[in-house]
């Protein structure tokens, strides 16, 4: 009803009202350097009306809500950027540590004492005999090494650091994602249609926007008022009052969830900047200094320091310091017992490719492994394409394949032919077999499979006899079978093939007289796409993974599905580990560091004998064969051998294996020396070597030379076995290491050990640029969009002091409406009196 009840009631109103203003606005003054605080207003209404006759009075303000002034989609996009971000903040930080430890500060980096110790060298060929020249050598040989060493271990500390960070960061986001969720409950259970829980979204949105800085994120609001918040694959992070976890390992985070029936699931997310935000910056910085990637930074490092060690030691290996060995000596490398696992590619699935990244081994990812037709009955091409692709990949174990030789089918003998000899030579074993018509007819060579039968048995027995004969150094381990179509031969064909599983050794077949008659041809055969048995046999010195999938679908092509590959493997779980205990050789020359480098075909090195007065105790040199070695004791085998044939006394050098080394002692009366080695094994087993190790964090100074300066091989023993000590030929082809344009680092990389090493520099700084200039540009980007945020949500003092003078007036006018309409009633009520 209209009255003066009714002005009262509008001035009491007007007066409540804009004391919430005032209290709003005094709310947002507060809350001027609150971060992430959203501006609130006060949303007002006129109240209803009241009719009379003569129209509507209207009945005041009335205070609807308390709403914020929130821009959704410039929200959003911060959020984005925040993750940018902290993913080049995350980077650059890093970056920088690693670029402190390839600083290449002149005269105190890597460049410069390689220069010098290239120098040494050549100082050392200027003045071969001098003890200080030779110490200078050593002395520059240590500070190289220490360098290596020291670098290796400021990346492993900085892996550490990171890594802690790393720890640091995947906690704090799985405590905040418990907090937001916990939020969602209390915003949930608090808001209803005119009110919303104003301070408690903004501190659900400055958390969150902490969580985009550290990964990156997507989020929606449901119809509740929570948020869904998910990582970019789509993995949930929060979901209502629900959280999930995540956690790292092997430089890898996990998405980890609890089933109903409380089983843990984890799920791979990645490993890199792909990750968004601080984590994924830490990740992909991180990833670039772990252990056994040749691709990135300290895998680089690696393969200089292995390179350098190996050519410096190819060369050493080769040369003769002022004395020759007198005492003991023992290889400093070990022929590892190593695992050996061998699989026969499923023929039926000859033609079926395997994906890239599908076969993934030591958590190295392997290429795609394209399919190629069978060969009477085996995947040959398959089996190439694996090893290649298995190789390529540097996974740390290495693939080979095992040579087979198949002919055409023989020609069955014509009664003419009897008594006709065939002759051939196998890898220079002589074959002879006389032709047999006139024999029984189950029995005669008239019967072709019964002549392939008879060729084969001869060959055996040849080879076996040449095995078993003391004089010959090293055994021809191949073996000959009738071909059947399923076993790489045609029907009635000869298939040679080498015994050891894994041996990628030549086949050489020679001076065959009747080549048409009996299929084979001379020529020498190794291990290619068409010269296999369809085998892939893989070698480690270490404990090995293999994975592929979520089943055995894809381990099934190498025969390597169901179960039982290895004690600890799981039918049709796709992967499986195997160590030497499951199946390996012992003391296996693929047990070397180096073995890549062996050649063992035809190949070997040479041992001259002297007597102590230094004069020879044999006339001719000893060449020792390591042809178609396959552990390290059959090298032991072949010298023992060798230096028997050549005259020299059981006592006079004996080779021995102990603790997979190889052992040369000499009796007190002769002395030995090394040269022309075409094997490379003594640079493999560490033997009359300069450097020891294999890595930036294994490299050393040979301790023999170190504690002998004179065994410092800068001269070479000439074609007569003479030593003469002003010889500096070794060490002016010492020198020439520093200019090779062709040495080749694991990974494939062909440069100078400056050129890669200098490449390696480069792009560290090219990346670390990169990612300054990025961040400098993102950082520009965050900025404006702060300013256009805070143009809407954001608090100005200068227009809340004006709300606050406006509302005061308001404030006061009602309270003066107050003070009229008292005035009114009072003067009605003396009326009335």
């Amino acid at each position: 009803m209209a009255g003066i009840s009714h002005v009262l009631n509008i001035a009491k109103n007007a007066l409540l009202t804009h004391q919430v203003s005032l209290q709003v606005a005094g709310h947002n003054v507060a809350n001027v350097d609150t971060p992430g605080y959203n501006r609130q207003e006060l949303t007002l209404n006129s109240a209803l009306s009241t009719p009379m006759s003569y129209g509507n009075i209207g009945g005041g303000v009335a205070a609807v809500t308390i709403g914020q002034k929130y821009d959704k989609f410039m929200t959003a996009r911060i959020m984005n950027q925040n993750s940018t971000l902290g993913n080049l903040k995350a980077q650059q930080d890093s970056l920088r540590v690693v670029e402190t430890i390839f600083n290449e500060t002149r005269g105190l980096a890597l460049n410069d004492l390689m220069s010098q110790f290239w120098d040494s060298w050549q100082n050392l060929s200027d003045n071969p005999e001098l003890s200080s020249s030779r110490q200078i050598t050593i002395q520059k040989a240590q500070l190289l090494s220490t360098y290596f060493e020291n670098l290796n271990a400021e990346i492993t500390q900085g892996k550490y650091d990171i890594g802690i960070s790393l720890d640091t960061s995947i906690n704090d986001i799985n405590s905040m994602t418990e907090q937001i969720a916990e939020l969602n409950v209390d915003i949930t259970s608090t808001e209803s249609n005119l009110h919303s829980a104003n301070d408690l979204r903004d501190k659900r949105d400055q958390i969150l926007k902490d969580v985009s800085k550290l990964i990156d994120i997507v989020y929606f609001e449901t119809n509740t008022g929570a948020y869904t918040i998910l990582l970019n694959d789509g993995h949930a992070l929060v979901e209502g009052c629900e959280h999930w976890d995540l956690s790292m390992k092997n430089n890898v985070l996990y998405w980890h969830s609890v089933t109903s029936d409380g089983q843990t699931f984890e799920k791979e997310l990645g490993s890199g900047a792909e990750l968004g935000g601080k984590i994924g910056g830490l990740l992909e910085v991180r990833g670039n200094l772990l252990e056994n990637n040749p691709d990135n930074y300290l895998g680089r490092l690696d393969a200089l320091a292995n390179a350098f060690v190996r050519e410096v030691n190819q060369q050493h290996s080769q040369g003769v310091g002022l004395v020759t060995f007198s005492k003991t000596t023992t290889s400093s490398a070990q022929a590892y017992d190593a695992a050996r696992l061998t699989g026969t590619v499923d023929a039926t699935l000859a033609t079926t490719e395997i994906p890239a990244d599908t076969l993934i081994i030591n958590n190295r990812k392997v290429g795609e492994i394209k399919g190629g037709s069978t060969s009477n009955g085996l995947a040959m091409t398959k089996a190439h394409n694996a090893v290649t692709a298995i190789n390529a990949a540097v996974t740390g174990v290495d693939a080979k394949l095992t040579t087979l030789v198949a002919g055409s089918a023989i020609t069955a003998a014509a009664a003419g032919d009897d008594g006709n000899i065939i002759s051939f030579s196998i890898n220079n074993v002589s074959i002879s077999y006389t032709v047999d018509s006139v024999a029984p007819p189950a029995l005669n060579d008239s019967d072709q499979a019964t002549f392939a039968t008879h060729l084969v048995s001869a060959i055996n027995t040849a080879i076996n006899n040449y095995n078993t004969d003391a004089t010959n150094p090293t055994d021809v381990t191949i073996t000959a079978v009738v071909g059947d179509t399923t076993n790489g031969g045609a029907a009635n064909s000869i298939v040679l093939k080498n015994t050891n599983a894994g041996d990628e050794s030549n086949i050489i077949i020679a001076e065959i007289n009747l080549a048409d008659q009996i299929g084979l041809t001379d020529g020498t055969f190794n291990a290619d796409k068409t010269h296999n048995t369809g085998e892939v046999t893989l070698f480690s010195d270490q404990e090995f993974t293999v994975e592929a999938g979520s089943d055995d679908r894809y381990l099934s092509h190498f025969g390597w599905g169901g179960g039982g590959i290895g004690a600890s493997d799981t039918a049709n779980d796709g992967k499986f580990t195997y160590n030497y205990d499951d199946g390996g050789v012992a003391s296996a020359m693929q047990g070397y560091k180096y073995a890549d480098e062996l050649v063992t075909d035809g190949a070997g090195f040479d041992i001259w004998l002297y007597n102590d007065d230094g004069t020879l105790a044999l006339p001719n040199v000893v060449t020792v064969s390591i042809d178609r070695a396959y552990t390290l004791q059959d090298v032991a085998d072949s010298i023992n051998t060798s230096l028997t044939n050549a005259g020299a006394a059981g006592s006079w050098l004996m080779a021995n294996v102990s603790n997979n080394q190889l052992v040369f002692t000499p009796d007190t009366t002769h002395e030995f020396a090394f040269a022309n080695d075409t094997s490379n094994f003594l640079q493999v087993a560490e033997l009359n070597t300069f450097f020891t190790g294999h890595s930036s964090g294994t490299i050393n100074v040979n301790s023999i030379l170190e504690n002998d300066l004179d065994r410092i091989a800068a001269g070479q023993v000439n074609a007569n076995g003479l030593i003469f000590n002003g010889d500096n030929s070794n060490a002016l082809l010492m020198t020439n290491i520093q200019r090779d344009e062709n040495i080749t680092f694991t990974g494939g990389s062909i440069d100078t050990l400056d050129g890669f090493y200098n490449t390696l520099i480069a792009e560290i700084g090219l990346t670390a640029k990169t990612v300054n200039q990025d961040y400098e540009f993102n950082n520009l980007v965050i900025t404006e969009m702060n300013k256009m945020r805070d143009s809407v949500s954001g608090v100005s003092l200068d227009e809340e002091m004006a709300n606050l003078i406006k509302y005061q007036h308001a404030y006061a006018s009602a309270a003066k409406l107050i003070s009229m309409a008292d005035e009114m009633m009072e003067t009605l009520l003396n009326v009335i009196r």
